[in-house]
């Protein structure tokens, strides 16, 4: 039986590098954070049972009893991209909160249906695997491409709002707190800059300014397909600069580093391709 290609790999990766570069190379892997899919679906599971953990979920979210309350009938949905897509992570992530929570298929709605029963006061939990800067929660929220958007229907009639995600950075989470502050956030990791690319600077200047170094030699080699990654530098810190070091099987972050992800010239090798 042939085994399939391992989604990550390490060695066919340093050998991207000169010689003298493998270990800088070496010591951004050890820092990079990959969740298969087995630990993909524990997070969703634990990030869904932190509903109920009775922690605050956002300035002005509901407590644990109205959250709890919320679960009997609530409907979820995915969140879109900033440019909606069929194959964005909530859908797939809707998907296995189907499998493994058991939610009932009927549960789970498309944007205008789940917009239909929030307008009705019926909860609706928003589900994805990642939040970086928050913007793509937000465009779903004040998306009014029907007509109307959540954000509106919340304002008029108040239905309880739970967005589920697996992963979070702390500014992510703080930018939907200041502007949708009754939304509750659940994720079961916080990313502060300790797990950034920046949290360097502080801890370890040297190592930071020779890594800053290693990855403005190697970008001109990277070349990824969406445009948009060639401004302001996120090919070399990854989207809006969040330098981040982790990806799940199912799919990597534009905000980590692109070194890790992205395809490039002269056989180069992705440690794991984003698709």
């Amino acid at each position: 039986m042939w085994l399939p290609e391992p989604t990550i790999r390490p060695r066919a990766w340093i050998e991207n590098f000169e010689n003298g570069d493998k270990i800088l190379a070496a010591q951004l892997l050890e820092r990079f954070v990959f969740y298969n899919q087995r630990l993909t679906d524990s997070l969703l599971i634990t990030s869904f049972y932190s509903i109920a953990d009775g922690l605050e979920k956002g300035p002005a979210a509901p407590g644990r009893l109205n959250l709890l309350q919320a679960l009997s009938n609530a409907v979820f949905t995915p969140v879109s991209g900033e440019e909606p897509n069929p194959t964005d992570s909530g859908y797939f992530l809707c998907r296995r909160t189907r499998q493994i929570l058991n939610v009932d298929e009927t549960q789970i709605k498309v944007s205008r249906e789940a917009l239909e029963a929030a307008a009705n006061g019926c909860p609706v939990i928003f589900v994805d695997d990642f939040i970086g800067s928050g913007d793509q929660f937000l465009t779903t929220w004040q998306d009014k491409t029907t007509g109307t958007s959540f954000e509106e229907i919340h304002r008029k009639v108040g239905f309880t709002a739970i967005y589920v995600s697996l992963v979070g950075t702390v500014s992510g989470i703080t930018n939907i707190g200041n502007k949708a502050p009754s939304v509750a956030v659940c994720v079961t990791h916080r990313i502060d800059s300790r797990g950034t690319l920046w949290g360097l600077q502080s801890s370890n200047p040297q190592l930071y300014s020779q890594i800053d170094s290693f990855l403005s030699k190697y970008t001109p080699r990277l070349t990824p397909h969406n445009s948009y990654m060639y401004q302001c530098q996120y090919l070399t810190y990854g989207y809006k600069h969040r330098g981040l070091f982790f990806a799940f099987e199912h799919s990597v972050p534009d905000a980590t580093l692109p070194i890790f992800w992205c395809r490039g010239t002269n056989n180069w090798e992705p440690l794991i391709e984003r698709t």
